[in-house]
């Protein structure tokens, strides 16, 4: 089932109107004084794959939330709509906007340097999402298409069962599920148009303590955006969906060609992890940068490549930094000796890696192309091996264990039939734990790094559970 997951992370203080907060400390490793936009809500998409489809799109103009006690509907929670891309975000979780959502009233004293209490709750029995431009991206005979996408419904209403009751004292998350295999419709064989009908559920859970955070409960994992304001210790990066302040310390870790704060300029591309502290602000523990101002970045699936070893490939485009309203359903980069080859390995702890070069790429296999000038085809500067996810039954053959298995796979699933392989080996490191034990014949959706071996495709899992 595919999802949308929206997470509110409801912090131990609230404010009204997203003010910022004084000095914390430790909260990242180090000691920051500066004030720092503080919010109470983290708004989170993700998604389960559905692996007819390369590219899913819709646009999110609006996410309110309705009250019963006391009675009352939230504005807007969008800063300004937002184009999300779901696909790419199969298995995991990423922001989509900060908000500030009414939590019981604050009373008797400053809610900045304390004095008073919170009084009250607020309980919420469901949301409304406006949605608009949909756009769905199929493979017809081997080549990526963008059909028709009619939406049936612009209005979504999701009701909470149980109702979701909110203090100032609450940290809670809110998932809201867009089941994609159901939302949507492909029409015709080959596929001439598709139907959306968007279909959600909607779970909640506690948020767990920042060691203990993971993507769908603080802690965020590889945003991509454009830096749009630097005031040290702070940054704030924009994405296509809203702008996101982060705060660094002396142990964020800073890395493509910077080693500080100082070294980023205004319209610097770059990609941050972090984590979402007690006050609601966002923590920077890794910021990297991928180009400068003039350049670009586009990131999806290998649809083909050219040479051996390879010297272009053409993505299926699922995002890129240009900016465009209607960016094009591939693009094609260029390959040569001074092109960096790597692997974004995040969570995986291991001493060596399959190779990741020239020689090792293949259709089907999702990556990310940096070019230090805009617009494509262009050469690319650097080529990184990103996570993408699968879905398969597990082979009774090899036995599984909880370290190695076999997926099988859909014959005309788009890695499928990119890669030409009905099958996938499938290795665990040590320290990662799926959240379902794979047993034969068992449904499973995978995330993790996918390898060719210039004959063969292997699969490190980051992160497993049932589809």
């Amino acid at each position: 089932m595919g999802k949308i997951v929206i997470c509110l992370f409801l912090m131990c203080v609230l404010v009204a109107s997203g003010c910022g907060y004084g000095s914390m400390t430790n909260y990242g490793g180090g000691t920051t004084t500066q004030a720092a936009a503080a919010f109470n809500a983290t708004l989170n998409t993700g998604d389960a794959v559905n692996d007819q489809i390369l590219k899913f799109e819709i646009t999110v103009s609006s996410v309110t939330l309705t009250a019963t006690s006391p009675a009352m509907t939230t504005a807007n929670l969008l800063s300004k709509p937002a184009e999300v891309e779901f696909v790419h975000q199969a298995g995991t979780f990423e922001p989509l906007a900060l908000a500030n959502i009414p939590a019981g009233t604050f009373s008797g004293g400053n809610s900045y340097s304390g004095g008073g209490t919170y009084s009250g709750s607020t309980t919420y029995s469901g949301a409304t999402f406006t949605v608009s431009n949909a756009e769905v991206v199929v493979l017809n005979a081997g080549v990526p298409v963008s059909v028709p996408a009619n939406l049936t419904a612009t209005t979504v209403t999701v009701v909470f069962n149980p109702a979701i009751t909110m203090n100032g004292n609450s940290i809670a998350t809110i998932n809201f599920d867009l089941d994609l295999a159901g939302s949507v419709t492909l029409n015709g064989t080959p596929v001439t148009s598709a139907t959306v009908n968007p279909m959600f559920n909607v779970t909640s859970n506690a948020i767990p303590a920042i060691a203990n955070q993971d993507d769908n409960s603080g802690e965020i994992e590889d945003i991509h955006g454009s830096v749009t304001n630097i005031s040290a210790p702070n940054l704030t990066l924009q994405t296509s969906q809203a702008a996101f302040p982060f705060i660094t310390d002396i142990n964020t870790q800073f890395e493509g060609g910077i080693t500080q704060l100082s070294d980023l300029k205004v319209g610097d591309i770059v990609e941050v992890d972090g984590v979402t502290r007690p006050d609601g602000t966002k923590y920077a523990s890794k910021v990297a940068r991928n180009g400068g101002s003039t350049g670009e970045e586009v990131e999806g699936i290998i649809t083909s490549e050219t040479g051996s070893p390879a010297t272009a490939l053409s993505i299926a485009d699922q995002l890129d930094s240009s900016g465009s309203a209607t960016p094009p359903t591939t693009v094609n980069v260029a390959i040569n000796s001074g092109t960096v080859f790597a692997v974004r390995t995040d969570k995986l702890n291991l001493t060596s890696l399959p190779a990741f070069d020239a020689s090792h790429i293949g259709k089907g296999q999702r990556v990310e192309a940096d070019s230090a000038t805009a617009g494509f085809p262009t050469l690319a500067t650097g080529v990184k091996l990103r996570e993408q996810a699968l879905v398969g039954t597990v082979a009774a053959s090899p036995a599984p264990t909880s370290s190695s298995f076999t997926l099988n796979l859909s014959p005309t699933s788009v890695f499928g039939t990119l890669s030409g392989e009905t099958s996938i080996a499938v290795t665990v490191p040590s320290g990662i734990i799926l959240k379902v034990a794979p047993t034969a014949g068992a449904t499973m959706l995978l995330r993790g790094l996918v390898f060719f071996s210039g004959t063969s495709y292997t699969m490190i899992a980051i992160t497993g559970d049932q589809n």
